[in-house]
């Protein structure tokens, strides 16, 4: 089902609904012949996947805005608040939904997502608000391996993003929601009871809101190989419920009525459901937690049917009942970490677990502590390795250290921070116990000083460029392998894994990268940009793409590429100062003859498309039509891509094709 959904939502084109629906169909049909019914399940399954992709995407079909619209009054309800509390003037960002608009536009996206000022907001959650704000489109990706915003977007629900100008207005307080009410002010009482970091933390850990956690923080804890811990996911529900799980249990024993006539441990497990069901929906339902909420509900039903609780059939049902609802989340790189470490814990609990518990029953009482000891390193050592290729082709590092952080980690958050936030959030039912807060508060602080210790120790980030796309797809073939067969042959999977390392260091990337804002290249280990500050973020997400750390400005306007290709900045500027019309046209028609490709993003004379081949420009016009271009030069020749050729016209791409703005720049210039 994973192939097929990634099979749809990497096509370059919208596939039609009926020709996949006919195949699957006539799959089901096959399955009364003698076929392989084998393959035929296989290929049922891939079909299944890429139907449920279709079948969402058709389902949502969100709106999105293809052009900027500003000064415009919206009027919504907030659906979520993003509060980053620890810092004063920080902007923060609601998600208004049902929005209607004043003024008359174009395909009116039904949900935004505003930033606002810091002195914004009266309303909460549910509540319907009035804004005065500028939009704009969502904007495309920045990089042909990078993160897709459009999308997430686009199944999200979100249409456009903006800016609002004026502090909204409240219109009228809408019946109050309860989950997001909850959710809202629980995040707002854990930031006011412990304000700083530990209380962003804490609502991180409880609602799931990780948007006020400081900047340098969160680098720490990825860096260290803990940022797991600041996301709602197996190791936290998996701690309620075993939590709730004991105390229910231990509870009941202590009543011999109960525990003499009635199966207390299967009321336990029954109880353990519910909670974590409701932690599920307190922390705003996050894939992974999904994904830990599914198993987890599945090994307590297990242990109520007297059955194996942890199993492959388990995870795979739990990923089947996702892929079937939101096939999308195959794209998430939560929900690919997620799965990986648990196939990987699970394949080691099935081959591994048995004889090391016979051993710890059957020896003194000091084996069952070196038992636990080795079960905690063992665990943190698959699910580092389990995790590590997804890690380095999306966030382009890895680290070291993540066995030492998670050896000091994950015991701190298991014995000390998530059952002190249980009683800590119990205690609020019947009034505030602020020395409970404040043992938290030192629990949380100290898995903060961790996180920054090593996170600045020697090999705790090691940078690395995008691998080659065949990487990822031989290292998760090679992995899936190994973990699911248990015969010998499963040792052919690590052939697999050897047989893709040669394409972790195979240079893909291009040479030159342009956007509207900013044009860089690539020197040696350098990345040398036109700007520092125009287009910021553009060169941050290409350096961390091609693994750099340094990044220089041009010492002018004009660079020559190897000889091929001449990188011409925005020409109607000279530092910072507007050019006129005949300086402009000088400057421009000067440089245009120097190489046989002319790279602006600025739009090109007319003068220069007689002097050269006009197919090899590259200026505003085309950027504004196809989006970001990405030049390599291999020996004479140059592959030019340009995202919009990349990534195809699907329902969630925003490209802007308006006439009248990409060829105006002719007819001014012919009237000049």
């Amino acid at each position: 089902m994973g192939m097929g959904a990634l099979l749809y939502f990497n096509l370059p084109f919208e596939p039609p609904f009926l020709p996949a629906l006919f195949i699957f169909l006539g799959l089901v049909a096959l399955f009364k012949t003698s076929l392989n019914r084998f393959f035929l399940c296989a290929l049922l399954s891939i079909n299944l996947g890429f139907l449920a992709g279709k079948v969402r995407t058709e389902i949502l079909s969100t709106p999105m805005l293809t052009h900027t619209v500003k000064d415009v009054f919206v009027t919504g309800i907030i659906k979520d608040i993003e509060h980053p509390a620890y810092k004063k003037g920080a902007r923060r960002r609601i998600i208004l939904t049902n929005v209607v608009y004043e003024n008359p536009i174009e395909k009116p996206p039904h949900t935004l997502r505003l930033n606002i000022a810091d002195h914004f907001i009266e309303g909460k959650p549910g509540d319907r608000v009035r804004c005065f704000a500028d939009l704009l489109p969502i904007s495309y990706p920045l990089s042909l391996h990078g993160y897709d915003f459009q999308i997430q977007a686009y199944f999200a629900g979100i249409g456009a993003v903006g800016r609002v100008k004026k502090a909204c207005s409240l219109v009228a307080e809408a019946p109050r929601t309860f989950l997001s009410r909850i959710r809202y002010q629980l995040t707002q009482t854990l930031r006011n009871v412990m304000p700083g970091p530990t209380g962003q933390i804490a609502a991180a850990l409880v609602t799931g809101d990780k948007s006020g956690i400081p900047k340098d923080i969160r680098q720490n804890f990825t860096d260290a190989g803990i940022a797991h811990i600041l996301a709602i996911s197996g190791l936290h529900i998996s701690l309620v419920a075993g939590l709730i799980f004991l105390v229910m249990r231990r509870g009941f024993s202590l009543i011999p009525f109960l525990a003499e006539r009635f199966l207390i441990k299967k009321w336990a497990a029954v109880v353990a459901i519910f909670t974590t069901g409701g932690y599920l929906a307190i922390s705003g339902f996050g894939f992974p937690a999904q994904r830990a909420f599914f198993m987890t509900a599945l090994v307590m039903i297990g242990v109520c049917l007297d059955r194996t609780p942890l199993s492959m059939r388990s995870l795979s049902l739990a990923a089947t009942v996702i892929l079937c609802f939101f096939p999308e989340s195959i794209l998430s790189i939560s929900f690919q970490l997620s799965f990986a470490a648990v196939i990987g814990l699970v394949a080691v609990f099935e081959g591994g677990w048995t004889p090391l518990r016979i051993w710890i029953s059957s020896g003194p009482w000091w084996r069952k502590y070196l038992g636990h000891g080795f079960g905690i390193m063992t665990t943190t050592l698959v699910a580092t390795i389990a995790t590590t290729p997804l890690i380095i082709s999306t966030f382009n590092r890895f680290t070291l250290q993540a066995l030492a952080g998670n050896l000091l980690a994950i015991p701190l958050t298991s014995l000390w921070i998530m059952p002190m936030a249980a009683l800590a959030l119990l205690s609020l039912l019947f009034g505030e116990f602020s020395w409970l807060f404040k043992i938290w508060h030192y629990g949380l602080s100290l898995l903060i000083v961790i996180a920054d210790k090593i996170a600045h120790l020697p090999g705790s980030v090691i940078l690395v460029a995008t691998p080659y796309f065949p990487f990822l797809i031989f290292t998760t073939l090679g992995g899936l392998w190994f973990c699911l067969w248990k015969q010998r042959w499963r040792l052919w999977g690590l052939g697999l894994i050897v047989f893709s390392i040669p394409f972790l260091f195979y240079d893909h990337h291009p040479g030159i990268y342009v956007t509207e804002d900013v044009i860089a290249y690539r020197s040696g280990k350098i990345l040398k940009a036109s700007s520092l500050k125009r287009g910021k973020f553009a060169v941050d997400i290409w350096a961390q793409e091609l693994g750099l750390t340094k990044i220089e400005p041009w010492n002018t306007q004009v660079a020559l590429y190897l000889g091929y290709v001449t990188l011409l900045a925005d020409p109607y500027l000279e530092n910072g100062k507007k050019r006129d019309y005949s300086e402009t046209a000088a400057f421009t028609q000067k440089h245009c003859t120097q190489t046989p490709w002319l790279v602006s993003n600025g739009y090109v004379w007319k003068a220069c498309r007689h002097k050269m081949d006009p197919s090899h420009i590259i200026d505003r016009y085309q950027l504004k039509r196809k989006g970001p271009h990405f030049l390599s030069i291999h020996k004479e020749d140059i592959e030019v891509t340009s995202a919009q050729q990349h990534f195809g016209k699907r329902p969630w791409r925003v490209f802007i094709n308006d006439k009248k703005r990409g060829l105006g720049y002719l007819t001014a210039t012919a009237a000049r």
